[in-house]
């Protein structure tokens, strides 16, 4: 966990890292930046910070989902099933062979239902912050990585080997935001002055 926002802690982070690798914002050609899923704001401010990054610079921001890059870090392995807790008594995962193709796009469900999807394959292994809470419903043989958070190394390979997008990446969101308007709003039209 980090004490500050995200939009507080993100640009002292880049600013070291640009400073121990002896670059500058304009030498930058490619960002990597997670889409999702994950955090609503956490999400956002990333996204932001990436395409602010790319303003007045060559630099192109390629979207990589928070999944892909959990799974980019685990030991190569024929079946990588990256999940990660989304609370509320629900995972977010996904499937991919070796070579990082996605087998099972993202999807969010309740642990369970999430083992049922994903046992599809033999021999598979478990990673993130929800393989424990998958494991206990997965009937096939299968193995728990000790990875457990995104290696921002993976991020960068995911990055540099995309190729060039067409349009800047968006967020990938697979529910409905925890937040949500109070009724009556003051931005619905209700006859209100």
């Amino acid at each position: 966990m980090i004490g500050k926002g995200h939009s507080e802690v993100l640009p002292i982070m880049v600013a070291a890292g640009l400073s121990s690798t002896h670059l500058k914002v304009a030498d930058l050609d490619r960002i990597g930046v997670v889409i999702g899923p994950g955090a609503f704001a956490g999400l956002r401010v990333g996204l932001a910070f990436a395409r602010g990054l790319c303003l007045g610079t060559k630099a192109r921001a390629f979207g990589v989902t928070s999944l892909q890059a959990l799974a980019a870090g685990v030991e190569p392995h024929d079946v990588i099933a990256p999940i990660f807790d989304a609370r509320r008594g629900q995972v977010y995962a996904a499937l991919f062979d070796g070579a990082m193709t996605e087998v099972l796009a993202p999807f969010v469900a309740t642990p369970e239902v999430a083992a049922r999807k994903l046992c599809t394959h033999a021999g598979i292994i478990l990673a993130g912050s929800g393989a424990m809470l998958v494991s206990p419903y997965v009937t096939a043989p299968h193995a728990i990585s000790n990875v457990r958070r995104i290696d921002p190394a993976a991020i960068a390979r995911l990055a540099r080997a995309a190729p060039t997008p067409t349009v800047p990446p968006a967020p990938l969101y697979l529910r409905a935001p925890d937040a949500t308007p109070l009724s009556p709003s003051l931005f619905r039209e209700s006859g209100a002055p």
